[in-house]
């Protein structure tokens, strides 16, 4: 992003970037609650860039995941034009009832707001964000309501940002923009240590690091997306994440490892996932068989997770909704592999583990005695992370948060 910041918007008119998710504009009575808070929040500032999701979740008639029901076999071009129009319905929608109360309003698509992308139409990165646009908008209306979770990708189709993409959007423009925070309005009343449909005794967490934040995030919990928290943290900017209830925020966020007593922050799952199990099986020397392995399956445009190799043989893991692309492609090369699925990756999260012994001795006694057997593990300086079978997987994130974070 271009670092030179804005600041006659943020020195003179004082800018708030606000973000609302799904959940937060899922009926008419969350819409009205956002609406509060975006003419609250304009009784302290002066101007107001909001970032809007779709509206509500699967089988809420403009959520995304309702809009690709409606399809079978897109091409990834139609498939994320169709996943942005979420985001725009709920962007006219909420800049329509600002307008009703008398805010000077406008809404604008992620890509005309200046967000570029790669060349992927899905799951794409952000690459830069242009501000002419939302400077200039900014000088005409007290509030720019910005679809997010897309942009435009460098061949100049609509591109989406994946899962969670929101957050980026809000957190990209807070920092291109020179805000110095940006309000995350979410359906929680805290960051708990787990999530608390799955596990009972969940504890709420009062301050967490920014890094145990994003690590949460990478391991699958759903606070705020990592790549978000990355943003912040290269930028400067401060990340609020408020109840959208109450208005009130629900945890404090530091910059730094907080010593708490407890070097374990929280335990987390992801997506179910596939494991793949190759082999090495033509003349090839090892370094030549994993480049060309690994190497088809990025051609496939598929990410990969969980790498471990052990002489002639690998272990990885993708989206189950990615195997079949990932066997064919090996079948066609005529590389022997074999698959274990359902899966998924359970992880402990804790930046303050690094250096201290016996945690992967307490993580393995803690899912041996819950009956548990880890498939493949890896570890970070932050966390441990072991593959599981998606049927224990709920067992195995409950032995590890009374091993590590219950009294």
């Amino acid at each position: 992003m271009d670092g030179d910041r804005c600041r006659g918007v943020t020195e003179v008119n004082r800018l708030c970037v606000m973000k609302f998710g799904g959940t937060c504009l899922a009926s008419g009575e969350d819409r009205e609650i956002s609406l509060q808070h975006c003419t609250r929040q304009l009784t302290e500032h002066d101007k107001l860039i909001v970032v809007v999701s779709a509206m509500g979740r699967k089988g809420d008639p403009y959520s995304t995941d309702t809009l690709l029901e409606m399809v079978s076999s897109p091409s990834e071009q139609e498939k994320a034009c169709l996943m942005a129009t979420g985001e725009i319905i709920s962007a006219t929608v909420l800049a329509d009832m600002l307008r009703s109360e008398g805010v000077s309003a406008r809404a604008i698509t992620g890509w005309n707001a200046g967000i570029r992308t790669d060349g992927r139409n899905c799951n794409s990165k952000l690459e830069s964000i242009d501000r002419k646009v939302l400077r200039m908008a900014l000088e005409e209306h007290d509030c720019i309501v910005v679809a997010g979770f897309q942009g435009m990708g460098s061949n100049g189709a609509v591109s989406t940002l994946g899962r969670g993409g929101t957050d980026i959007t809000a957190i990209a423009l807070a920092a291109a923009l020179g805000a110095e925070e940006v309000l995350l309005y979410k359906k929680i009343d805290s960051v708990f240590t787990a999530d608390p449909d799955i596990v009972p005794g969940v504890i709420r967490v009062e301050k967490i690091s920014s890094e145990d934040l994003r690590q949460l995030g990478w391991q699958g919990a759903e606070v705020v997306h990592p790549a978000a928290s990355e943003i912040a943290g290269d930028t400067g900017v401060k990340i609020n994440i408020l109840s959208h209830s109450t208005g009130e925020q629900v945890t404090e966020i530091e910059p730094f490892v907080i010593q708490s007593g407890k070097y374990i922050t929280g335990v987390a799952s992801g997506p179910d996932v596939t494991q793949f199990i190759i082999r090495k099986n033509d003349g090839t020397t090892l370094h030549e068989f994993y480049s060309k392995a690994f190497g088809l399956v990025t051609e496939a445009s598929v990410s990969m997770d969980m790498f471990s190799v052990f002489g002639s043989i690998a272990m990885f893991t993708v989206l189950c909704e990615e195997s079949k692309k990932v066997s064919e492609v090996l079948s066609e090369n005529m590389i022997e592999f074999e698959t274990v699925e359902p899966c998924a990756k359970v992880s402990i999260v804790g930046a303050g583990m690094h250096g201290i012994l016996g945690v992967m001795a307490r993580f393995s006694s803690a899912l041996d005695q819950a009956g548990i057997d880890m498939l493949q593990s890896v570890d970070s300086h932050a966390t441990i992370s072991a593959l599981v079978l998606l049927d224990q997987r709920d067992s195995a994130l409950r032995a590890l948060h009374r091993e590590f974070l219950e009294e």
